[in-house]
C-alpha cells in the first residue's frame, strides 16, 4: 500500500500569495515613498503606518500612482512627508499595513547614503475635483532651485507653473516656497473625464499623478437637473441629496484667473426675477469734473431701464448741496455712483429691493472693468463689519442708503461744528456710527452689481492714502471709544488701524497654558510671557498633563517658586477639560488660552488683545499667529471649508496684504483659534467653557466661538497681536488609529451641530470652500447665493466696563 502511494504522480500544490505585499522605495529629502497592495482585494487601497525607531509617526493611504509597483494597476503608491526634527536623530524607518502585522520590505537605516538617482525630486499633487491642481515639488539636491512642472492631457499641454509659492505642507522647512497652484482651462469643465499627468522638468511624474478630472460648473446637482425628467422622481430626489452632501464635504473651486468665465456663468441677473422698484430712488454721482467719466456712468444708468426720482452731481469734498437737492426732490433712498464706475444691467431694482425688508442700508459686490471691458478683480464682501470698515472701505462701492440713516449721520456730523463741509468720507463714517448706535440692519446681496472703472485701484491697499478718510475715521473711533486713535498700517498707508484705549488700571489677565513634557517649547512660551510681555497684572496657570520628562518637571517646580501656578492634571488628554479646570481657578477678569508652542515676538501683543476684548459687544479675540518661518498660520477661522473649518492666510507672508488687504486688517470672524484666545471670564462662564464631551481635542475653539456668536457677541481677529505658533508641535498630529477615530468622531459632531445649518457671514458664499484652494484662494464652483444681514448685540452685552485714557 505504501509503495503504491509512493508510485502515484504528485499533484501540484497551488501557490498561495501572502495577503499583502509592499515595500519602502526610498527617502527623497524628507518624503518617504513606496507602495503597498492588498493581494486578496487589489481594488482596495491599504493604509500604511510609518514608524521611526519603533514610534508611530504617520499614516498614508497607498492610492497614488507608482510605476515601480510590480503588480496591480500602478495606483498602489504612497508618499508621506516626515518632519525634519523626526529625522534628525532617527536610525530606522519601517512601515506596516495599518492594524496588521505585515511589514513592508526595504526598511530604511539612517543616515542613508546620498543617492545619485535623478528621481530624488520630492513632490506631492493634490486635486479636489475642480479646476485647480495644487501641491509642491522640491529638489533636495538643489534646495534653492524652483522646479518647473507641466500638466498635460496626452500630448496636449494644459498648464505650466514654477514651484515658487508657499505651501503649508512645507511650513516646517527653512524654506516653504516650493508649492504650486495651477488653474486648469475652463474648457475642461465639460462634464467629461480627463486624465491629466503632472510632470517635473526632468519628465518625471509627481507623486499623485496622473489625476482624473470630471467637472461641471454647476456641480453634480447641475448635472442631475439636465437628466430626463421622466426618470424616477424618488431616485432623482435621493441623488440630489447625495449630491448636496458631496458638495459640502468635497467642494470644488476655480482660480481667480477664471473670474470672467465664472461671472458669465453665475452672476448674470437676466435669469432672475426682477423686483418691482419701490420708493423714490435718487442717484448721487460723485465727480471731480471729468465729463468723459461722468458719461460712462450715465450711460450705464440709462441702460438699467429703470427710472430714478432724481440725479444730483457732486464733488466728493462737499456733499451737502447735492444731498439737500435729493431730499427736496422727495428721494427716500440714495445710491452713490462714482464717475467712471458702472451699474450692472438691472442692478437698480435689485439694490433698491434690499431696503424693503427693514434694512437701513445695503450693499452688493463689485468688480473692475478690464482694459478691454472684461470682468476682473472682484471684491466679494462679508456682511457689514465696522472693524473692517475702519481698516478699508470695501462696502460702499455698490451700496444703497435709506434716507433715515443718512439723516442720522448728517445730524451727528453737523453737530461737530456749525456749517462744516461734509465730504464723502465724513458721510460714510457718520453712517457707520449711526448704524452702530441704532443697531440698524445692513443687508448684503452677494452678487456683483457694481463695476468699478478701469483706473480704480485693484485692491484697497493699492489706493492712494487719504488724509480726509483718516480724519473721518479718527472722529468715528473717538465717538465709539473716547481716546481711540487711528494710524496708517505699516507698508500699506491706504489701510488704517484703530488703537482702542486701555483703562488706567489694567484688568487682571489669567493665561492658561496646558503642557505635557516638551521642555524647550514650554520654556520658550513661559519665559516669553514672563519676561517679554508688556503687561503687569498677569496670572499664569500651567496645567501639567502627566509630564514625565525630568527637565520639564524640574522647570515646573521652578515656575511654582516664581509665582506661576502649576495645576496637575493626571488624566487622559482632553483639551477642553484641561482649560475648563484652570478657568475655574482663574482670578482674572479676562482669561487667555495659550498653547505651550506659542512664542512671544512682540511685547505689546497682550495689550492689543485686551484693548479689543474690553470693547462693548466683543466676545473672543484671536491673534495673528505665524509659523516659525514667519508665514501666516492663523489669520482667523473660516467655517465651512470642506464642511468643517480652516484657518485663513496660510499661503501668505506676514507682510502680505492678502485678499482685499485682510491680512493686515483687524476684523470680525466667526471663530478664532484657541492657540491664543482672550475673552472675559463672565462670557466663558456663561457658556460653561469648552465642550468637554463633544470636542475633547479638535473643533472645541470653533464650537466655542460659534456659541459666543449665538449670545450676540462678535469675535475679533486682530492683526496687531503677533506671535509664533508651531501648530500641534506639543501634541503632535492625529496619526494613530485611535486618534484618527477620535478626529473623525469630532468632525461628524461638528458637521451635525454647525456645518449643516451655519453659513459663515464673514466669508462670502462664492469664495472657495475646499482645502486645496483654502480661504480666499479662489471661487466656489458652483457658488452659493443668499442675502445676509448684520445683527445687533443683546442689551446685556451692549455696555461693557467704562474705558478711560491710556490709549495704546
Amino acid at each position: 500500500m505504501t509503495e503504491h502511494l509512493l508510485d502515484q504522480p504528485k499533484t501540484a500544490q497551488p501557490v498561495t500569495l501572502p495577503a499583502f505585499s509592499g515595500a519602502i522605495l526610498g527617502l527623497q529629502g524628507d518624503v518617504l515613498h513606496g507602495w503597498a497592495m492588498d493581494n486578496t482585494q487589489p481594488e482596495n487601497r491599504p493604509v500604511i503606518e510609518i514608524f521611526i525607531d519603533g514610534v508611530s509617526v504617520a499614516l498614508a493611504r497607498a492610492d497614488q500612482y507608482e510605476p515601480n509597483a510590480p503588480a496591480g494597476d500602478q495606483y498602489h503608491g504612497f508618499a508621506v512627508q516626515l518632519r525634519q526634527r523626526w529625522l534628525d536623530d532617527a536610525r530606522l524607518i519601517t512601515g506596516y499595513i495599518a492594524n496588521q502585522s505585515f511589514e513592508l520590505e526595504g526598511q530604511l537605516s539612517l543616515p542613508a547614503d546620498p543617492s545619485d538617482d535623478s528621481a530624488s525630486i520630492a513632490s506631492q499633487v493634490w486635486h479636489t475635483g475642480g479646476l485647480r491642481v495644487g501641491g509642491w515639488c522640491w529638489d533636495p539636491k538643489a534646495p534653492d532651485r524652483h522646479v518647473e512642472i507641466t500638466v498635460r492631457e496626452g500630448d496636449h499641454v494644459v498648464g505650466r507653473a514654477v514651484c515658487n509659492e508657499h505651501n503649508q505642507a512645507l511650513a516646517y522647512r527653512a524654506t516653504s516656497d516650493h508649492g504650486f497652484a495651477i488653474d486648469l482651462p475652463w474648457e475642461l469643465a465639460d462634464g467629461n473625464v480627463h486624465v491629466l499627468e503632472i510632470v517635473n522638468d526632468l519628465g518625471q511624474q509627481l507623486a499623485g499623478s496622473p489625476i482624473r478630472l470630471c467637472c461641471w460648473p454647476e456641480g453634480v446637482e447641475g448635472l442631475l437637473q439636465k437628466l430626463d425628467p421622466s426618470h424616477d422622481a424618488a431616485t432623482l430626489a435621493l441623488l440630489t441629496e447625495v449630491a448636496k452632501e458631496q458638495t459640502m464635504r468635497l467642494p470644488k473651486s476655480v482660480g481667480w484667473d477664471h473670474y470672467a468665465q465664472w461671472f458669465e456663468a453665475f452672476q448674470r441677473l437676466d435669469t432672475l426675477p426682477v423686483p418691482q422698484l419701490q420708493g423714490n430712488l435718487g442717484v448721487l454721482l460723485l465727480s471731480d469734473g471729468d465729463v468723459a467719466l461722468e458719461q460712462i456712468s450715465l450711460r450705464s444708468l440709462n441702460a438699467c431701464q429703470t427710472s430714478v426720482r432724481a440725479l444730483a452731481i457732486s464733488t466728493p469734498s462737499n456733499l451737502l448741496p447735492a444731498l439737500a437737492e435729493l431730499f427736496e426732490d422727495g428721494c427716500d433712498r440714495f445710491l452713490p455712483l462714482w464717475a467712471g464706475d458702472r451699474l450692472a444691467s438691472l442692478a437698480l431694482p435689485h439694490l433698491s429691493a434690499l431696503l424693503d425688508d427693514g434694512s437701513a442700508w445695503a450693499f452688493a459686490d463689485c468688480d473692475r472693468d478690464g482694459q478691454l471691458g472684461e470682468r476682473s478683480l472682484p471684491w466679494l464682501k462679508p456682511v457689514w463689519d465696522i472693524d473692517l470698515f475702519i481698516g478699508a472701505d470695501i462696502f460702499t462701492p455698490g451700496a444703497i442708503f435709506g434716507a433715515d440713516i443718512v439723516k442720522q449721520a448728517l445730524a451727528m456730523l453737523t453737530a461737530r461744528e456749525a456749517n462744516k463741509v461734509i465730504n464723502w468720507h465724513d458721510l460714510t463714517a457718520g453712517i457707520a456710527l449711526a448704524t452702530q448706535r441704532s443697531g440698524a440692519l445692513v443687508a448684503h446681496l452677494p452678487r456683483v452689481l457694481y463695476h468699478r472703472g478701469a483706473s480704480a485701484p485693484e485692491s484697497p491697499e493699492r489706493a492712494q492714502p487719504s488724509a480726509q478718510r483718516q480724519r473721518a475715521l479718527e472722529w468715528l473711533s473717538g465717538k465709539l471709544a473716547p481716546g481711540a486713535t487711528v494710524s496708517q498700517v505699516a507698508d500699506y498707508p491706504a489701510l488704517l488701524r484703530a488703537h482702542w484705549p486701555l483703562p488706567a488700571q489694567l484688568p487682571r489677565v489669567s493665561l492658561i497654558v496646558p503642557t505635557r513634557d516638551q521642555y524647550k517649547l514650554l520654556h520658550t512660551c513661559i519665559e516669553g510671557l514672563l519676561n517679554d510681555t508688556d503687561y503687569d497684572n498677569l496670572e499664569i496657570i500651567v496645567v501639567d498633563n502627566q509630564s514625565t520628562d525630568p527637565k520639564t518637571i524640574q522647570y515646573l517646580s521652578e515656575l511654582n517658586a516664581r509665582g506661576v501656578k502649576v495645576l496637575p492634571h493626571p488624566y487622559p488628554f482632553n483639551y477642553s477639560t484641561i482649560n475648563n479646570r484652570a478657568a475655574n481657578l482663574a482670578t482674572g477678569e479676562l482669561i487667555g488660552l495659550v498653547n505651550n508652542d506659542i512664542e512671544v515676538i512682540d511685547s505689546g501683543w497682550l495689550k492689543q488683545m485686551v484693548s479689543q476684548a474690553l470693547r462693548p459687544g466683543v466676545g473672543a479675540v484671536g491673534a495673528k499667529l505665524l509659523w516659525p518661518n514667519k508665514m501666516v498660520q492663523h489669520g482667523g477661522v473660516v467655517v465651512g471649508i470642506n464642511g468643517l473649518a480652516a484657518h485663513s492666510g496660510n499661503t501668505l507672508d506676514q507682510r502680505d496684504a492678502g485678499y482685499l488687504g485682510m491680512n493686515q486688517l483687524t476684523r470680525r470672524q466667526s471663530a478664532v483659534t484657541a492657540a491664543c484666545l482672550l475673552l472675559r471670564k463672565t462670557v466663558f462662564d456663561t457658556l460653561g467653557g469648552l465642550d468637554e464631551r463633544a470636542f475633547p481635542v479638535a473643533f472645541n475653539d470653533v464650537d466655542f466661538c460659534l456659541r459666543i456668536e449665538k449670545l450676540g457677541l462678535h469675535n475679533i481677529w486682530t492683526a496687531s497681536a503677533l506671535l509664533i505658533h508651531a501648530e500641534s508641535a506639543s501634541r503632535g498630529k492625529d496619526v494613530s488609529p485611535e486618534k484618527m477615530a477620535r478626529a473623525q468622531r469630532e468632525q461628524q459632531l461638528f458637521r451635525g451641530r454647525w456645518s449643516n445649518f451655519y453659513t459663515d457671514p464673514y466669508y462670502h458664499p462664492a469664495l472657495s470652500l475646499d482645502y486645496l484652494s483654502g480661504p480666499y484662494g479662489g471661487l466656489s464652483l458652483p457658488p452659493e447665493s443668499k442675502i445676509c444681514t448684520s445683527r445687533k448685540a443683546p442689551a446685556d452685552y451692549q455696555d461693557a466696563r467704562p474705558i478711560t485714557s491710556a490709549s495704546i
